[in-house]
């Protein structure tokens, strides 16, 4: 039964290698039940009781390929999390200054609404990019629908002023309004393959390279700082640091880094 499925240590080290290959995320020994779960729905979901047709599938087909990467490479996230770099930007910067912000590995699209409606309550000028490598994700960042259990922390001024309640089908969701969407822009973007095409005054890649190891990282940090301006900011989250990286950033708070 897949519900049963045990991947053996030649498999477990063949996917991870791929995962890693695609994404650079790092899936070690402690990563075993998470990838079997993943695997596990996708087998599940194509009709497969075999983990080597599994692996045989996403070597012939593409669309599974990406479907299997999607899978095991995104992460649980919601609004407001780590919200003192946000509170930081509001408190600093001057707000009739326009401001291009990058929200690089964006994953279902929480951290850059939740910049976005921020900014227009403190009447700032900006715009958002927002990128990520996966396809499914992409697709929830532009519907702008959540449910419940993501807004737990939205002060409930800014939930009622930027978000609409769910009727019907949807009650236990709401959706991002559209004149706080038409401040992101949601585009597909590879953070080791990709290279940057403009320049941005803030740029927050938070929680995600935490998943990397230290060449991953530096390569991912280097690329992203080649797209800030002088004087411009880099946040990454609360349990990551440059820490052993070639940066030439300054600490203006825990994770918050500013480009000389």
């Amino acid at each position: 039964m897949v519900s049963q499925t045990k991947i053996t240590p030649a498999q477990f080290k063949k996917l991870s290698s791929i995962v890693y290959k695609e994404s650079g995320i790092v899936l070690n020994e402690k990563k075993y039940n998470l990838l079997v779960a993943r695997l596990a729905k996708r087998m599940r979901l194509k009709n497969i009781s075999c983990v080597s047709d599994y692996i045989q599938l996403i070597s012939d087909s593409p669309d599974e390929f990406k479907e299997f990467i999607d899978a095991t490479t995104t992460n649980h996230t919601y609004f407001f999390r780590e919200n003192k770099h946000c509170e930081y930007m509001i408190r600093t910067l001057d707000n009739t200054k326009p401001l291009k912000i990058w929200s690089a590995a964006s994953s279902s699209g929480e951290e850059p609404y939740t910049i976005a409606v921020q900014l227009l309550a403190s009447l700032f000028s900006f715009s958002i990019y927002a990128s990520d490598v996966s396809d499914s994700m992409l697709k929830k960042c532009r519907r702008g629908i959540y449910p419940n259990d993501r807004i737990n922390k939205i002060p409930l001024p800014l939930l009622h002023t930027y978000f609409q309640k769910g009727k019907g089908k949807w009650q236990d969701h709401v959706k991002v309004k559209p004149e706080v969407m038409k401040y992101v822009t949601f585009d597909k973007y590879n953070l080791l393959s990709d290279m940057p095409c403009d320049q941005f005054d803030i740029i927050f890649c938070r929680n995600v390279m935490i998943y990397f190891d230290t060449p991953t990282r530096q390569k991912v940090v280097t690329s992203l700082l080649k797209a800030l301006k002088p004087g411009g900011y880099f946040f990454v989250g609360l349990s990551e640091n440059l820490h052993g990286l070639d940066h030439g950033l300054s600490v203006v708070l825990p994770s918050g880094y500013q480009k000389k």
